[in-house]
């Protein structure tokens, strides 16, 4: 028989069961757990599937494993069977409206929803979790605009490859994107992102109104209830782990309140010189989103990128300066000598230095 290796969790996966509901082509599948081929790391399923990754259909000969491809065909193959919708709106502009959405979904949403539940970067092209927090906000308003304004579905009257596509994964962002709120909230500390009348409407009438949609919902959560149980989220930044160290000296310099003698700025960075210097040349380089970095042992993969985008930086300052030779610093608790418990590195130069240091 025709199998689709999925767990409940994958709302890729969801995409071709919601499918199989709605179509009525439930008995035409069998739904089976990678464990069978032992497992997503397995030798035999990554003979099927080189990409580890779920769903995978494996028909006949046939071994299909990227979700838009496995929906195509198997609509294609059972485009006779079934008693349910289509799933290709009669009119052309609605199904051009839906080939459009699902285009979307894969490349500019399913990519980086990793930053919703995995545990570190990268999620796609982005090495923060709060870049791709804020870009899956940016992308949820651009379907927002997309999506049929009298619905009930995202491409008008009828059930699409749209709704199969986007539900599963709005399952997981209705469930996720609020644990994290600090992230995603405006610059004016207003509340985070919710979803626009459009998507309302849309979210509201699938989820309590398709029965199919309420099953795949279902199970889903099912699978998400593990995750919750397990603590997926309390080491995770900006949602679990939050920044609740006291603010410093430097959250008033990097809102100008406090002035500073500012050498070099970018999005991640602000670099400046030190008030007390100890050497011709001493510039303090600081994140600009502190992040829970109060210090460097209280670096995780979480900060791997804006730590090595601070050592880029210090780099191009020193060049900046004229320095050919200089120490670059960091101070990690009072008895280093920290005294400001904002990340900070200082890079030092202008004179000779002396090895080892104080």
């Amino acid at each position: 028989p025709t199998t689709l290796y999925d767990l409940p969790v994958s709302n890729h996966g969801a995409r071709v069961r919601l499918l199989l509901y709605k179509r009525g082509l439930e008995s035409a599948v069998r739904v089976a757990s990678p464990m069978e081929l032992g497992g997503l790391r397995g030798e035999k399923y990554l003979s099927l599937n080189p990409q580890g990754k779920m769903p995978l259909l494996v028909d006949g000969d046939s071994c299909v494993w990227e979700t838009d491809a496995i929906c195509r065909h198997l609509l294609e193959k059972h485009a006779a069977e079934g008693d349910g919708p289509s799933l290709f709106p009669t009119s052309l502009a609605a199904r051009t409206a839906a080939e459009v959405i699902v285009r979307h979904h894969d490349t500019y949403i399913g990519p980086i929803q990793g930053c919703l539940y995995k545990p570190a970067p990268p999620f796609g092209r982005f090495t923060s979790r709060r870049d791709a927090l804020q870009e899956l906000v940016k992308q949820l308003a651009v379907v927002e605009a997309l999506a049929d304004p009298t619905g009930p579905y995202l491409a008008g009257e009828e059930f699409s490859l749209a709704d199969a596509t986007l539900f599963p994964t709005m399952v997981f962002i209705t469930h996720m994107l609020p644990k994290f709120e600090d992230a995603v909230a405006s610059p004016a500390g207003e509340a985070g992102p919710r979803l626009g009348p459009r998507l309302s409407a849309w979210w509201s009438h699938t989820s309590n109104a398709d029965e199919a949609a309420k099953r795949v919902a279902d199970e889903i959560r099912s699978g998400l209830q593990p995750w919750e149980e397990r603590g997926r989220w309390d080491a995770m930044l900006y949602a679990g782990a939050r920044d609740v160290a006291p603010a410093t000296l430097f959250d008033k310099i990097l809102s100008k309140e406090i002035p500073s003698e500012v050498v070099f700025e970018d999005a991640l960075c602000l670099a400046f010189r030190d008030i007390n210097p100890v050497a011709p040349a001493h510039i303090l380089i600081i994140p600009k989103h502190r992040d829970g970095l109060t210090g460097l042992g209280a670096a995780t993969a979480e900060h791997s990128a804006i730590l090595g985008h601070l050592m880029v930086a210090a780099a191009a300052i020193a060049k900046q300066e004229g320095l050919s030779e200089f120490r670059l610093v960091t101070n990690n608790g009072e008895g280093a000598g920290q005294s400001v418990f904002h990340l900070h590195l200082h890079l030092i130069g202008g004179r000779p230095l002396e090895w080892p240091p104080g």
